[in-house]
């Protein structure tokens, strides 16, 4: 069933619920952040009767991989710079230098791309200059460029720039290897762009090499549904693919096509968050697309800029967006 969308005014808000965030943002620059909604009910239990939009900070090349940490200090790195930032409450300050354990002219994106935590609450990134996921081997409560490679090979032959990743309630993490953090002129050693498991073991296995661009990366909360996102422009696409027990993969269909929006609206699919109900925010044509898993479009966050990525804060009473330069965030109802 269709619905005309309905264009909501952005307010800002400086109310701050999710805990422990103990400092306000302070009154700054507009987000430029609308929501289009899609279906009334669905969107009116996530984003009440109006968006509440705040920008954190900005001033970062190009930003990416939000995370929200048990402290509540909320983290994304800027890839170019090679570091990871920090939102102070009123700003922001370097959290983490060397994030992609490279030199800085590696190449134009040499840091550390998407941020995850662990089981054991330990930070895992996806490095583009190393071209491995890593793991961080101090605490978050002192970070510092010292990592233990968690995978940076596959059948003798190195990773394109991992870029994106989640963890499994197994302990697996899953990833994918587009091409993006690679020095101009230099190939692929693996002739294609995969998306990969790394077992409790540390054994990697290929799920599949049937994207392009593969980007950002979910699972569902019951993690049968695996969504992967495909960043290339003439197959801009999201997609829900059934996984086994065995984690083998069965046939995907399609939860997002932005094909008729590419190059029309900024950006493309990108980064994603799913939510314990089981709502996709993916990034995509346009700004973050909200989906049911079934398809159904609940809403967009329309932005004026691309939107790299995103994620949920523990409560699920924020979410939290790298939009260009910019990391904002956005009120929801848990």
């Amino acid at each position: 069933m269709r619905y005309l969308p309905l264009v909501i005014a952005l307010f800002s808000f400086l109310g701050c619920r999710s805990k422990p965030l103990p400092e306000q943002p302070p009154e700054g620059p507009e987000t430029g952040l609308r929501l289009e909604v899609h279906d009334e009910e669905l969107a009116g239990q996530l984003f009440g009767d109006r968006l509440h939009a705040e920008f954190l900070f900005g001033g970062m090349d190009w930003s990416e991989g939000p995370l929200v940490l048990p402290s509540g200090v909320v983290i994304c790195s800027d890839v170019p710079r090679n570091q990871i930032m920090r939102w102070t409450g009123s700003g922001s300050e370097v959290w983490l230098s060397n994030s992609g354990a490279a030199a800085d002219d590696y190449s134009k994106e040499p840091g550390s791309n998407g941020l995850t935590l662990n089981e054991a609450g330990e930070l895992l990134l996806a490095q583009h200059g190393s071209r491995r996921i890593a793991r961080m081997l101090t605490s978050t409560e002192r970070p510092e460029a010292r990592y233990e490679v968690v995978a940076d090979h596959f059948e003798g032959k190195a990773f394109n720039s991992p870029n994106d990743l989640v963890v499994a309630d197994d302990g697996s993490i899953l990833f994918t290897d587009p091409p993006y953090g690679l020095p101009a002129g230099v190939e692929s050693e693996m002739g294609f762009f995969g998306v990969y498991r790394v077992d409790p073991r540390g054994q990697v296995s290929l799920l599949t090499k049937a994207y392009e661009r593969p980007n950002g990366i979910g699972l569902s909360p019951d993690e049968k549904t695996l969504y992967i996102s495909n960043s290339y422009g003439e197959r801009p696409i999201v997609t829900a693919t059934p996984v086994k027990a065995d984690w083998t993969l069965g046939q995907p269909s399609i939860l997002i096509d932005g094909s008729e929006l590419v190059n029309k609206e900024p950006g493309y699919p990108d980064g994603m968050a799913v939510s314990r109900s089981g709502n996709v925010f993916a990034t995509a044509p346009g700004g973050v697309w909200v989906v049911r898993p079934d398809g159904r479009l609940i809403a967009k966050l329309k932005s004026t800029g691309p939107v790299s990525n995103v994620t949920l804060s523990p409560e699920e009473d924020w979410l939290y967006l790298t939009n260009d330069d910019r990391l904002l965030r956005v009120q929801l109802i848990p």
